[in-house]
């Protein structure tokens, strides 16, 4: 299975429209949306629930009903075409488990376009693009 990476320096700089873009031209690849669940207060500073309640290290979301929520990262992936799509939420210490756990699902597509930056630490992709900022 073929691995691209899609990272930036911060959030709302694109890394979504690319994949967008990317899963549109690589027909049968599924997507992986990562997010690292920091603790303490939020650096978005607005309630979106990511960080709230999680207990484990890490937690792999394939449910349609949260995987399809309008508007969200996973929805669009989902409709730029992706053949699966998966959510993996973790903690610093969980992210390196939870990537493994969550790329052993993607075994029966040609690739997988992942959204994450902390992932770097943990994995060398075949092509990664990393977006500095906006323009």
């Amino acid at each position: 299975m073929r691995v691209i990476t899609v990272s930036g320096n911060h959030s709302g700089i694109g890394k979504t429209t690319l994949v967008e873009h990317l899963l549109r031209q690589l027909r049968g690849w599924s997507a992986l949306k990562v997010t690292v669940i920091k603790k303490g207060p939020c650096p978005k500073e607005i309630p979106c629930g990511v960080c709230d309640e999680q207990k484990a290290p890490y937690v792999i979301i394939f449910d349609p009903k949260v995987i399809n929520q309008k508007g969200k990262d996973t929805q669009r992936m989902a409709s730029a075409g992706a053949k699966k799509v998966l959510w993996l939420k973790a903690t610093p210490g969980g992210l390196k488990d939870g990537l493994k756990q969550a790329l052993r699902r993607f075994r029966a597509t040609p690739g997988v376009v992942i959204e994450g930056t902390s992932i770097l630490k943990y994995l060398k992709p075949d092509f990664g693009i990393y977006i500095y900022g906006k323009g």
